[in-house]
């Protein structure tokens, strides 16, 4: 495992009172969950953790759901959960798609590199005797700035129509079996299911243990491999709307594959803009 991205509990108590380090929880759930990420935040969060809200963090102009935010938008929106360009940040979640996974892909996109991401999420947390608190965190504005952007890690719409068509990239998605073969209904509703041609499926769930850990790098290993990927071939991974892909990316990440790029429109750009949609295997 990469020792450089995942923190376990017990140095993250040891931080909780720097002000240098940010707590961001990003927990994150579909639509149809019936969970509400902000309300779980409210009811029980680390302490001194603000609310990355992966919803709102987006492009508000783009009907797309979790679109990337242009620059200076995601720079006010990160000064305004109190970050700067000098601190140390600490993503955790309390969802089952390692939520957390996409919030590490929009600070890296933008520059950010001091991230870490809590082993094991808010569960491990509480089963290492960490505490958890209602109490709201007072936030003083920031000074991040996003310095860079990173384009190696996303692809658009054109891109993929011509990846897809030309067999050309290795297109992994992330979503459930069912999702890709048509055979389950989308959480967004409206959106036909089904997979993007030439597209294989790799669900995120198939890289997570049931107790919400990323596995093991001989485990990763092997789940690429048995997925064709022998490095031939250049990785994009796609997914609903842009969120689980960066566990396929994060997941390549910690087997030194630093710069897998998402396709941040993913399926839900993908069928609202009347591409051509395969079902079955």
């Amino acid at each position: 495992m990469n020792n450089t991205l995942f923190i376990e509990p017990n140095l993250v108590k040891n931080k909780i009172n720097d002000t240098t380090v940010k707590i961001l929880d990003a927990t994150f759930y579909l639509p149809d969950s019936g969970l509400n990420a902000e309300e779980e935040y409210q009811k029980e969060h680390i302490p001194n953790s603000v609310f990355f809200d992966i919803n709102r963090i987006a492009d508000p102009k783009n009907p797309l759901p979790h679109m990337i935010p242009p620059k200076d938008l995601f720079s006010d929106m990160m000064q305004n959960l109190g970050l700067n360009n000098e601190d140390e940040l600490i993503i955790y979640d309390n969802s089952p798609l390692l939520s957390s996974a996409r919030a590490w892909f929009l600070l890296r996109y933008f520059g950010h590199k001091n991230i870490s991401i809590l082993s094991g999420g808010l569960k491990n947390w509480k089963k290492n005797g960490g505490e958890t608190t209602v109490k709201k965190t007072i936030i003083s504005k920031g000074n991040f700035i996003s310095k860079t952007i990173n384009k190696n890690l996303v692809v658009n719409l054109k891109e993929m129509i011509s990846f897809s068509k030309n067999n050309s990239k290795l297109i992994l998605d992330a979503r459930s079996y069912k999702r890709f073969t048509g055979e389950a209904k989308e959480p967004r509703p409206g959106l036909k299911s089904g997979h993007i041609p030439n597209s294989k499926s790799l669900p995120s769930s198939e890289l997570i243990t049931n107790d919400g850990f990323l596995k093991s790098i001989e485990e990763l290993e092997k789940i690429f491999t048995n997925n064709d990927y022998n490095g031939s071939k250049r990785i994009i991974a796609t997914c609903g709307s842009g969120v689980s892909a960066c566990v396929i990316s994060i997941a390549l990440h910690c087997l030194g594959k630093e710069d897998i790029p998402i396709y941040d429109g993913s399926w839900t750009e993908w069928v609202s803009s009347g591409q051509k949609i395969q079902t079955g295997v």
